[in-house]
């Protein structure tokens, strides 16, 4: 059964279609039925920008466990680059990048 449960956010960044890249502005992210897995119900996550019509628009359908490896994913990327991500959040300016890299994976 779908849920029809939205969160929706502002966001500042670019994302690329079949036309090329666009301003990113918007996103929702829903735990709704799957239209383009087997999935019976996934995380669904849209990035769009309303104004450039629906052709702005980059969509993707993850299990729960995957959209938890994303989060996991984002998580690390902020902490290995120096920036706590409760302060971006925040929007309090990033901490400074480690100045000690560490090892090669």
């Amino acid at each position: 059964m779908c849920t029809g449960l939205v969160q929706n956010a502002k966001v500042e960044g670019a994302g690329k279609a079949a036309d090329g890249w666009f301003k990113l502005e918007e996103l929702s992210v829903t735990y709704d039925c799957s239209y383009h897995t087997k999935m019976a119900e996934g995380v669904n996550i849209d990035f769009f920008n309303e104004k450039e019509g629906p052709s702005a628009r980059v969509a993707v359908e993850l299990s729960p466990r995957s959209a938890m490896e994303l989060v996991h994913a984002i998580m690390e990327s902020l902490y290995s680059a120096g920036i706590d991500p409760g302060e971006a959040a925040l929007g309090l300016a990033p901490a400074a990048a480690p100045l000690v890299a560490g090892p090669a994976k």
